[in-house]
């Protein structure tokens, strides 16, 4: 620091740019230190495809407007700056793309944030001397050697991004279909809205995009009982999952492994019954609507479903057994007529994946085991049907041979079934609009369901109370959303029976799959469709844009459903560019302080990979330059030479061997090796990496 000279703003702009990068070696997409280039040169510099000083308000494309939605005023120049908002880390520079900037250096403060971004709006202006500052030192940055020894210095630990499919929506990878048990909060509560926007659509009949258009695709042309029943609930599935990603990119459908233990196959009654993400359940925001409803609920027995349910955490899965505990806590009266009705409202506000029209496993007096003996799917079912050869006898047979595959039989329609279940208590009076009688709607829902003029999501439709469950029907199944995640698992049963047996195909490949375009050859290759199977997985965002020396993941926490029962654990590295050296890269889990000289014999070593390195380009300037993300719109060339690859690793055995020596989280550790077996710090870069569970 020296003392205070009259400078430039623009001046001050670079001191502030070049002290936060001081140290740092990031090249910023071939432009290090874009900020000491000539300032005509820095205001046009974009660094992967983000412009960092957005263009004047002349050259600025006008606001874009549509028939749906008004033009939105500009806003201001500086936070349409990719300089600004990676600064703050704000989108695409928070961890999701890119860090925040600087990259390898330090954050710069708010106030000369709040600086730079005046200096923006100001136009830029390079001979300013209005304002007097502290002429500080400017340090140049230049590119740190890290000796193989200094380990400690070149450490980072990187955080755990909580939603691995929007990470995999931003970089075009395959998303992944996860079990629903083993999802996060967030992730579920993000596919919980996306249901609700679908439903909100409803109010537009004619909008195809609503939950009741979605459904009723099922209704009119669902296919079951011959080989066209996977292939086309593939696509079905398909259709609706990209209809859900439209409102919520990230979304996936997750699938219901109705085998795992908290359903106790053998003695389902005892068991959870159906996932606890699809049962019923209040909230405080539930119980302040049934205070202030129509008719109110009074305080005394508000007090009592809040001790009782809210704080006890209590879900339920059907609207028996949830009435039946609000009558134990408050009084009969209040689980009948408009409370009744106000109770559903409130049930499905807090949770757009319950449904009133499903009675899981009830018959009767008493659950389907108990009455009928009902054989549940058990995992040693599933293992006979997987062991099966033929499609046929699989998936179902040909238009010459109509024959149910075992898959289809048992266990497609026996979910459907138990989740449908027998409602205990079925309508007897009352009259909803368009039906002479709700008696009538009860009694012919599932038998001879109206489709001109039905309302299957309008409130008189969801207060009846039909003989069964909407499951329980072919015609009013996927008003249901537990659908959705069985279908997947059954299609996710079909790709795990497609990698043991890929050459048994169905007979007519070429049959077209009503009311789509695809023929059943297009779906038998489900990556095609943009995803993949997993248990779950965990994404830790690095960015591409400099070496990250070793490598360290905070813990990641397993949910017990994983530790219990994954088949496969993987490290996975995202979009590795081609390296310029070869290496090893080795991986250790639960050992962060793990280094070159670590034994390859230690107990968290769980394995490693090879990197055959890219060597010294042969080419002019630019030709091994990463490709950019998106081509150009026509362009048909093949894929760049350079386009980053991913990587990975099987630790199924450390993490299983850690996880049943008491381990209840994972934390990722990758060494690089180079070719003379020192410890590589300046070599490796990387999007991201993973840790997946596999069924």
């Amino acid at each position: 620091m020296v003392e205070a000279a009259q400078i430039t703003r623009y001046e001050r702009v670079k001191q502030i740019l070049n002290r936060a990068a001081a140290g740092a070696n990031a090249d910023y997409d071939g432009h290090p230190e874009f900020w000491n280039l000539p300032l005509p040169e820095f205001l046009d510099v974009e660094i992967y495809g983000i412009r960092m000083i957005a263009p004047a308000p002349a050259e600025a494309e006008p606001p874009a407007s549509s028939c749906c939605h008004h033009t939105t005023p500009a806003t201001k120049r500086s936070a349409q700056s990719g300089l600004i908002k990676g600064l703050r880390g704000a989108a695409p520079f928070d961890g999701n793309q890119y860090p925040r900037l600087m990259w390898g250096g330090k954050i710069v403060s708010h106030d000369d944030i709040s600086f730079i971004a005046e200096w923006i709006d100001d136009g830029c202006p390079v001979e300013d001397h209005q304002i007097t500052f502290p002429v500080e030192g400017t340090i140049k940055t230049s590119k740190e050697t890290v000796e193989a020894t200094n380990v400690e210095a070149a450490a980072r630990t990187f955080d755990i991004y909580d939603s691995p499919n929007e990470y995999a929506y931003k970089h075009g990878e395959l998303k992944q279909r996860m079990n629903l048990d083993c999802m996060s909060a967030t992730e579920i509560e993000k596919f919980r809205w996306a249901f609700r926007q679908l439903y909100n659509l409803n109010k537009w009949p004619e909008d195809r995009r609503s939950y009741n258009n979605m459904a009723l695709i099922h209704q009119n042309h669902c296919q079951h009982g011959w080989e066209r029943f996977l292939p086309w609930h593939r696509i079905y599935l398909y259709e609706f999952e990209q209809t859900l990603q439209d409102v919520c990119p990230g979304v996936t459908m997750p699938y219901w492994d109705f085998t795992m233990p908290q359903y106790c196959p053998e003695r389902p009654e005892n068991g959870e019954i159906i996932p606890r993400s699809y049962k019923a359940y209040l909230t405080n925001e539930s119980l302040e609507f049934l205070e202030k409803a129509e008719p109110p609920l009074p305080a005394a027995a508000i007090q009592e479903l809040r001790k009782g349910m809210v704080e006890e955490h209590k879900h339920y899965p059907s609207q028996q057994t949830f009435f039946n505990a609000v009558a134990s806590l408050t009084e009969k009266k209040y689980t009948v007529g408009k409370h009744r009705e106000r109770f559903i409202d409130a049930l499905l506000a807090s949770n757009s994946l319950w449904y009133p029209l499903r009675y899981p496993s009830e018959f009767g007096s008493g659950t389907m085991n108990t009455v009928i003996r009902y054989h549940y799917p058990t995992a040693a079912d599933i293992d006979q049907i997987l062991s099966l050869r033929t499609f046929r006898d699989f998936g179902g047979g040909s238009f010459y041979d109509d024959s149910f595959g075992f898959l289809d039989q048992n266990p497609h329609n026996t979910m459907h079934i138990w989740t449908g279940g027998e409602n205990p208590t079925p309508e007897t009076d009352q009259t909803p609009v368009g039906y002479a009688t709700r008696r009538d709607l009860a009694l012919t829902r599932n038998t001879s369901v109206r489709v001109a003029g039905r309302r299957p999501h309008s409130r008189d439709d969801l207060y009846s109370q039909p003989t069964n469950g909407d499951m329980f029907s072919n015609l009013t199944a996927s008003f249901d959303p537990i659908f959705w995640p069985i279908h997947a698992n059954i299609d996710r049963l079909w790709h795990e029976w497609q990698t043991r047996n890929p050459h048994a195909l169905p007979l007519d490949l070429d049959a077209v799959l009503t009311p789509w375009s695809y023929t059943i050859a297009d779906t038998l290759n489900m990556a095609r469709f943009g995803y993949e199977y997993v248990k779950c997985a965990f994404v830790i965002p690095v960015g591409i844009e400099a070496p990250v020396g070793r490598f360290v993941s905070k813990p990641i926490g397993l949910p017990e459903a994983v530790r219990s029962s994954f088949e496969q654990a993987e490290v996975r590295l995202h979009r590795v560019p081609q390296l310029p050296r070869s290496c090893f890269i080795r991986v250790f889990l639960n050992l962060p302080d793990a280094n070159a000289s670590t034994s390859i014999e230690d107990a968290h070593y769980a394995g490693y990979l090879a990197i055959f390195g890219h060597a010294d380009c042969i080419g002019g300037p630019g030709h091994c330059d990463l490709p950019p993300g998106q081509p150009r719109k026509y362009d048909q060339r093949p894929r760049h030479h350079n386009t980053p690859r991913n990587h990975r690793v099987n630790v199924t055995k450390t993490a299983k061997r850690l996880i049943d020596e008491g381990a209840t989280s994972l934390q990722i550790t990758l060494v690089v090796i180079g070719a003379d077996y020192c410890e590589e710090n300046d070599l490796l870069r990387l999007n991201s990496v993973s840790l997946d569970f596999l069924d």
